[in-house]
């Protein structure tokens, strides 16, 4: 009788454990083999990098959705499909007329002059009017057109940086910007202008079509040095200008998948999986002569495959709290298009989010460094996190809900927020970032903590969005120099750990190697990566700057030149 009742409650026992096992979605286990088929097919060749609108991209999708339909996922992108197609303007190009004559001689474009990528399209001719360096700053006391006479013509000739060049230090760099330039030219009855640099200490503004900003309402064009001093002589000078430009879009794709569990709200689970091709629009680090593919296994095939598995694992669920919207964004690689298109344009009602979990670079986990766990302090709800504990991983905790992937973008739509990143490495944005190099039984091991993450959030009910301290101030230092580090984003200790350099650049000229620590640069002591690009603003072209690294225990000084 006695081993019946054994056997009775030994049976109970198995039963209750499996009711549980089939309620917690953290009981299921992620398979790094299949993570591994899935990013060794996302990150092939054949995909070509999966640029934003290529072909590439479509395969990518394809691929995708052929695994969300056997699951059984409900598509919830346009019209019924599980996709939701989004423009993009790339850059822009010259298109009909295009020339510049100075008093009859005709300048050749692209080596004598060319057009800046916010100029407006339009035909000009007049009189040439010198406006200095076309800064209008009352608090300063500068108004370089109080001496315009719009009698002699509206056409303005201004200097591109200001009398001390773009020295940091000047009282003019507040001003420098050219599109504010510009608009004070406008509204001081500029028809047009024409832009040079004959500052030594000033840089050329870029022409960079590679990149379209919205136009100002006159043509804008900049002249090299040595054609302003060929060709603009004389006391009058006559200008016929022509600009024609036409924006380059393309049509990106989102994939987007639902598990409606009938719940009040909805937990968006996401990642990019766009790359950066053969680095057509840019974005690429390598520094060879051939781009190559860039088949981007860890940023963001890796993450890619980890949606995936959790919208695998998250189908079997029983009596979930929320429905789940599993994403894979494209365009993140051109600035985060695609989840400020989907944020914008969202396919589920935003007032049910509930919160949102962002996976982006999650494959080379190094148990040195660890990795992080970011947006926990867009919830209080998240706080539980900071005492979890797991043997197979270590991590650090940030708080901010924004950074440079698509958490951002829901974060800026009030939706608590946690981003998984395992840091950047020398492959970051090169054509080296390739599938066999991945970790893929530890990214199983983040997805299965993902999932208790989950299960634990699962009894918390609709959780309480807070903004953050680090998110609110969005003004980062601006500068014009690269010192050409990878910086180590897991790095805990005091100064900037090296993670990678780039070679060729300053960093590599001076001496500087992987995993050295930045304690000093110039008259700054470097504490972490901000008080880091605060020194790297200071610094102009030119400019020796004295750098101490400690390598081990030994701190040593080197010249490194900007």
């Amino acid at each position: 009788m006695k081993n019946k009742i054994r056997i009775f409650l030994f049976v109970i026992c198995i039963a209750f454990e499996i009711i549980i096992s089939c309620n917690l979605v953290s009981a299921q286990r992620i398979s790094p083999d299949v993570l591994k088929k899935d990013v060794y097919y996302l990150a092939s060749d054949s995909l070509n990098g999966r640029q934003t609108g290529s072909a590439g991209e479509h395969l990518a999708a394809d691929y995708i959705i052929s695994k969300y339909k056997s699951i059984g996922l409900k598509p919830m992108g346009d019209t019924g499909s599980f996709l939701q197609s989004f423009e993009t303007n790339i850059g822009i190009k010259y298109s009909g007329e295009n020339y510049l004559s100075v008093n009859r001689a005709i300048l050749k474009s692209d080596s004598d002059y060319y057009a800046i990528n916010f100029s407006a399209c339009g035909n000009v001719t007049g009189e040439l009017q010198l406006a200095q360096y076309g800064i209008y700053a009352p608090q300063i006391e500068t108004n370089d057109y109080e001496k315009i006479n719009k009698e002699n013509g509206t056409i303005f000739l201004i200097e591109s940086s200001s009398p001390d060049g773009e020295s940091p230090h000047s009282k003019y760099y507040p001003f420098l910007d050219l599109q504010s330039k510009i608009q004070s030219a406008i509204k001081n009855g500029a028809t047009a202008v024409i832009l040079i640099n004959t500052h030594a200490d000033a840089e050329d503004p870029a022409k960079n079509f590679s990149k379209y900003l919205t136009s100002v309402s006159i043509p804008v064009v900049f002249v090299t040095k040595s054609a302003y001093e060929k060709y603009f002589t004389g006391k009058k000078i006559l200008i016929q200008l022509s600009v024609g430009l036409e924006k380059i879009s393309i049509t990106g794709h989102n994939v987007i998948a639902y598990k409606d569990n009938g719940a009040k709200t909805t937990v968006v689970i996401g990642a990019h999986y766009d790359h950066l091709g053969h680095n057509e629009y840019g974005g690429s680090l390598h520094k060879g002569e051939e781009n190559g593919i860039h088949n981007g296994a860890d940023d963001n095939a890796s993450g890619t495959a980890g949606v995936i598995a959790l919208a695998t694992a998250l189908s079997n669920q029983k009596n979930a709290s929320n429905n789940y919207l599993f994403i894979n964004f494209s365009g993140e690689e051109l600035g985060l298009i695609g989840s400020k298109y989907f944020a914008e344009h969202s396919t589920v009602d935003t007032s049910t989010f509930n919160y949102m979990i962002n996976m982006d670079m999650i494959g080379r986990y190094n148990s040195e460094k660890g990795m992080e766990i970011g947006g926990m302090g867009t919830s209080p709800q998240f706080d539980f996190i900071r005492t979890m504990k797991d043997d197979n991983l270590k991590w650090k905790l940030g708080e901010s809900g924004t950074g440079p992937t698509d958490f951002t973008s829901f974060y800026h739509i009030n939706v608590p927020v946690l981003n998984f990143f395992t840091g950047t490495h020398e492959d970051y944005h090169k054509p080296t970032d390739d599938a066999n190099k991945l970790n893929y039984k530890k990214e199983a091991a983040i997805l299965e903590l993902e999932l208790r993450i989950i299960d634990s959030l699962n009894k918390k009910g609709k959780l309480t969005f807070t903004r953050t301290k680090e998110s609110e101030n969005t003004s980062l230092p601006s500068y014009k120099v690269k010192l050409g580090i990878i910086p180590d984003y897991m790095y805990e200790g005091a100064g900037l750990r090296v993670d990678g350099v780039n070679d060729g650049l300053v960093a590599s000229k001076a001496g500087i190697r992987k995993g050295d620590v930045i304690i000093k640069m110039g008259d700054f002591s470097i504490s972490d990566i901000y008080i880091y690009m605060k020194a790297l603003a200071s610094i102009t072209k030119g400019d020796i700057v004295i750098i101490v690294v400690k390598r081990g225990e030994e701190e040593i000084k080197m010249n490194a030149t900007f």
